[in-house]
């Protein structure tokens, strides 16, 4: 028995549609096409070379895959002229790369009509397409007003300075900063290529993983996500305090930490970091795989944590809320193999230390005074944030013994 539900693919790929339609209605098709046709999207081009490796992985031939490549480099050649000369950065079109790998992929899977397939290498290129106003956009015309002051003095009370000295290592050593930031762009494409391995297991009922099911746990923790941006709207510390950050942020004690005018247009996704929580699913999807992929997928989510703080795009807290985050996520999006019972404690568990962090950012005037003068306090409670849920994930042996046993 397949542990994915048949109907959650194509489900998924509609949803992404529908999204796409609303946007035309709503903003007009030049706009909401525009990271596809624009051939330059920083999301949707590396989301395109994710689906080329899935395709890899899949198709089962080294003819495909050599005629694959070849088209696909073609494609790239003739894309960077395109987008060069009509004038797009070099290095934005550089790291758009993916758009002819992504083609020449889904042409092959639809000329041999394997339409599922087909429907997985579309799925986050299309959903990348839709990033720019989808439920995002939505979100921050909800919210003008946010909780960065209280994030921020949530990270002072910590008393370690984690996203300044980051930030200050990115700025004195550009490397660090141009290696993290790569992760950090590569994620859709990761995202894709997980994809893809998890249908190859799948289809030969091989145990990887903790159980969760990547489709679902994706498409989800979107949707929650956007309803856990409005409970807490945030944005970061490089958006909120611009030129002072890293080297001159402000005291705690000087920042407002009710709703406040911090910065309404940027976007609202700061607490849980998505980028940091996607990355670690993405590692622990590979859990019993081997070992070169695991320690590559181990360290993509570790330069993608540096990424966050260095650039400024997340506070030291939202990582630490995305831990019991993606354990509640995973527990609630496992494969059906995984029993009610054992979900029940990391569902539960991760929700209880998520909602801790919410309140304290919501109640900022009622609680950071006390934090601030007592750094012991937040980080005990920091530390059993990270440690407790953790302790009670998935783990591998709850998918290796059930595939292995055959049920």
């Amino acid at each position: 028995m397949s542990p994915s539900r048949r109907w959650l693919l194509p489900a998924a790929l509609a949803w992404s549609v529908v999204i796409m339609i609303a946007g035309i209605v709503a903003i007009g098709a030049q706009d909401a096409l525009r990271p596809l046709y624009g051939l330059a999207d920083p999301r949707v081009g590396p989301a395109g070379f994710g689906a080329f490796v899935a395709h890899a992985i899949l198709c089962g031939s080294d003819t495909r895959r050599k005629w694959v490549l070849r088209i696909g480099l073609l494609l790239e050649a003739v894309r960077l002229l395109v987008v060069l000369q009509l004038g797009v950065p070099f290095d934005s079109a550089v790291l758009s790369t993916g758009y002819g790998f992504f083609a020449a992929a889904l042409g092959d899977f639809l000329i041999r009509r394997e339409w599922r397939r087909a429907a997985l290498a579309a799925l986050v290129p299309l959903g990348m397409t839709n990033a720019a106003f989808g439920l995002a956009g939505i979100v921050r015309r909800l919210t003008p007003l946010t909780y960065d002051g209280a994030l921020y003095a949530l990270d002072s009370a910590l008393r370690i300075p984690f996203s300044k000295s980051l930030g200050i290592a990115f700025a004195d050593f550009p490397p660090l900063a141009a290696l993290s930031l790569i992760a950090y762009a590569l994620l859709p494409g990761a995202i894709a290529a997980g994809l893809g391995y998890e249908q190859y297991n799948i289809e030969r009922r091989e145990a990887r993983g903790v159980g969760v099911n990547l489709l679902l746990a994706y498409a989800v923790s979107g949707s929650i996500a956007a309803l856990l941006y409005i409970l807490c709207p945030a944005t970061g510390p490089s958006h909120v305090f611009r030129e002072a950050f890293p080297r001159m942020l402000p005291d705690a004690s000087t920042v407002t930490w009710n709703l406040s005018v911090f910065a309404p247009l940027s976007p609202r996704n700061a607490m849980p970091s998505l980028h940091f929580a996607w990355a670690v699913i993405l590692w622990r999807s590979l859990k019993g795989g081997r070992s070169w992929l695991r320690k590559s997928a181990a360290a993509f989510a570790f330069l993608t944590a540096l990424a966050t703080l260095g650039s400024g795009e997340h506070y030291v807290v939202d990582l630490i809320a995305a831990v019991p985050f993606l354990v509640a996520l995973e527990a609630a999006t496992a494969h059906r193999f995984v029993s009610g019972a054992r979900r029940i404690a990391p569902l539960a568990t991760g929700i209880l230390f998520y909602a801790l962090w919410i309140v304290l950012a919501r109640n900022g005037t009622v609680f950071i005074p006390s934090l601030l003068e007592n750094p012991v306090v937040i980080r005990i409670l920091a530390l059993a944030t990270l440690i407790v849920p953790s302790a009670v994930a998935l783990r591998h042996s709850d998918v290796a013994k059930t595939i292995n046993a055959g049920e």
